[in-house]
Order: C-alpha cells, then structure tokens, then sequence
C-alpha cells in the first residue's frame, strides 16, 4: 500500500500565494519585455489594492467605533 503513494506523481500545491510567487519570479527571471511588465503591472495592482484596503478599512470602521 505505501508503494502506490509513492509511485504516484505529485501535482503542485495550488493556491494564491503559489500565484503570487509566480508573479515574483517571472518579474525577475523572464526572457520575454512583455512577460516582464504584465508581471509588473500585476504587482503593482496587487500593491496599490492592499493599500486601498489598508486605508479604506481603517476609516470606514473610524466611523462606527
């Protein structure tokens, strides 16, 4: 029984910060410009989304409490 798990291909973990690291490396390491600033623009997306989030919570709850 342990020899049929093991013998098994693995798939990858999936998930947003397996995402995320993609973005990271293929921002350093790709041949291709346009992969490069897709990458890029995706980061700095990401960025300016946590800081929308980092200002708006923060305030909206001000509000309230």
């Amino acid at each position: 029984m342990n020899g049929d798990r093991e013998s098994g291909a693995r798939t990858p973990p999936q998930g947003p910060l397996r995402g995320f690291l993609k973005l990271l490396v293929e921002l350093d390491s790709s041949r291709f410009p346009l992969h490069r600033i897709k990458s890029g623009l995706l980061l700095l997306g990401l960025l300016a989304g946590f800081a929308v989030l980092g200002y708006a919570v923060p305030a909206w709850l001000s509000r309230y409490f």
